[in-house]
């Protein structure tokens, strides 16, 4: 029996894997998210997490919370709890199986004061391709309060802002003022006026020194005496 090429077998052994049906699976994805997140107060929040997971029969869920937090479960739609949330390291680990092509997990954080105006997401340890932008963020802050700096950025109208990522954040920072209060302080406004303060101190020493050296050259070239 002549022997085969090794091109030829190159050939047979791809059609071979080919031929096996469910042997080789594609890696799980997020394909689309929308979070929708309500700032109570300044330590409180509430958040509808939902996602879509392709290729994935089971999804873990990871929650980072800041020190001192505590979280809710408070329902999941189209989906099914896998065993009770249970810490993971610093983590809040939640696994679900999906029964539609989009769930939804509900929940609430009281956080301390280390997470101050702070609210983390459940986060899929699935991860989104990098390359489309399907992640939506809602963010709602409390009626009447001024919205001030944020991580990541939003496009405000009045106590809501919106943005689309290319990914999930672990968490999401809203500074802001209640009703009544002061606008929140910005690092950037910070920054700037101290900024401003260093030049007006380099410009006040520049000026004195200049206004003494301006004396003492005075003192040595006295004006000539007219007789």
């Amino acid at each position: 029996m002549p022997s085969m090429s090794i091109s030829a077998r190159v050939l047979a052994c791809v059609c071979a894997l080919c031929a096996l049906p469910g042997q080789v699976h594609a890696a799980p994805v997020l394909t689309a998210a929308d979070a929708r997140i309500q700032f109570l107060s300044p330590t409180a929040c509430t958040v509808a997490l939902t996602v879509s997971v392709s290729g994935a029969a089971e999804v873990e869920h990871r929650l980072a919370l800041a020190s001192g937090a505590a979280v809710e479960l408070t329902g999941i739609d189209g989906a099914d709890a896998v065993g009770a949330a249970r810490d993971v390291g610093r983590t809040r680990a939640l696994v679900v199986r999906p029964s539609q092509p989009a769930y939804t997990i509900r929940y609430a954080v009281t956080n301390g004061e280390g997470g101050l105006h702070r609210c983390a997401l459940w986060l899929p340890t699935t991860p989104a391709d990098g390359r489309s932008r399907n992640v939506q963020l809602h963010v709602q802050v409390p009626v009447g309060a001024v919205p001030g700096g944020s991580m990541p950025g939003f496009v405000w109208t009045g106590e809501r802002g919106e943005t689309t990522l290319g990914h999930l954040p672990a968490f999401v920072r809203v500074s802001f003022a209640e009703a009544g209060a002061r606008p929140p302080w910005e690092v950037s406004r910070v920054m700037d006026l101290v900024t401003l303060l260093v030049l007006a101190v380099a410009s006040a020493l520049w000026l004195r020194r200049a206004r003494a050296a301006g004396a003492r050259g005075g003192s040595r070239n006295p004006a000539p005496v007219v007789k």
